[in-house]
């Protein structure tokens, strides 16, 4: 008798299963679908609502073309703060650049700081600015050829994009002249083209 319940046993253990199998793959699904959202494409950032005000921080890496007939890379960081105003955006920022160009035998431009100001318009995701302010310059150079320190001032022109959240890439071309140096050193002007990656909170 007992052979014979069996088999319809076997069947009623199988019905039970095949019965709560969709509801456990799809509570299995769920939670492989959890633990893989983090890990999902960011959306789509939206032209309106993007609001420029807060702090940032960069990196950037350009081109000096033509210093005194000197070429060669530059690269640094910067730190600003931008406030939005609807379509118009104001701010300020502090960059420090490093760059290794031979102007003479023996001479040498190391490094500038750029302390200023610059203003712009917002269209969504994009800024489209205008900067100017401050610079120091620091030479390198052996013996009494050496300039020292310089000082002068900065205009710029820029672009900055949101390619995601909290994250932009820019532009910008500076033009920058520096006098007043430590020992009595001809005005020299810097132009660069750099790139930049920004973290924006």
């Amino acid at each position: 008798m007992d052979l014979i319940k069996l088999p319809i046993r076997i069947n009623t253990v199988a019905l039970i299963v095949a019965s709560i199998y969709p509801a456990v793959s799809m509570a299995g699904d769920t939670e492989v679908s959890s633990a893989l959202k983090p890990f999902e494409q960011p959306a789509v950032l939206s032209d309106s609502g993007v609001d420029w005000t807060g702090f940032s921080i960069g990196l950037e890496l350009g081109y000096a073309p033509d210093v005194e007939g000197s070429s060669g890379p530059i690269y640094g960081a910067k730190f600003g703060w931008d406030y939005d105003f609807g379509k118009v955006i104001a701010g300020y920022f502090l960059q420090y650049t490093r760059t290794v160009l031979d102007i003479d035998p023996g001479f040498e431009l190391g490094s500038y700081t750029r302390f200023g100001a610059r203003g712009g318009f917002d269209s969504g995701l994009n800024m489209y600015y205008a900067s100017a302010g401050y610079s120091v310059l620091d030479t390198h150079a052996s013996g009494d050829i050496n300039p020292g320190e310089g000082s002068g001032y900065f205009v710029g022109l820029g672009y900055e994009r949101f390619i995601r959240e909290e994250v932009t890439l820019g532009a910008e071309v500076v033009y920058s002249v520096f006098s007043d140096f430590e020992r009595e050193f001809e005005d020299l002007a810097v132009t660069t083209l750099a790139f930049s990656l920004n973290y924006r909170f």
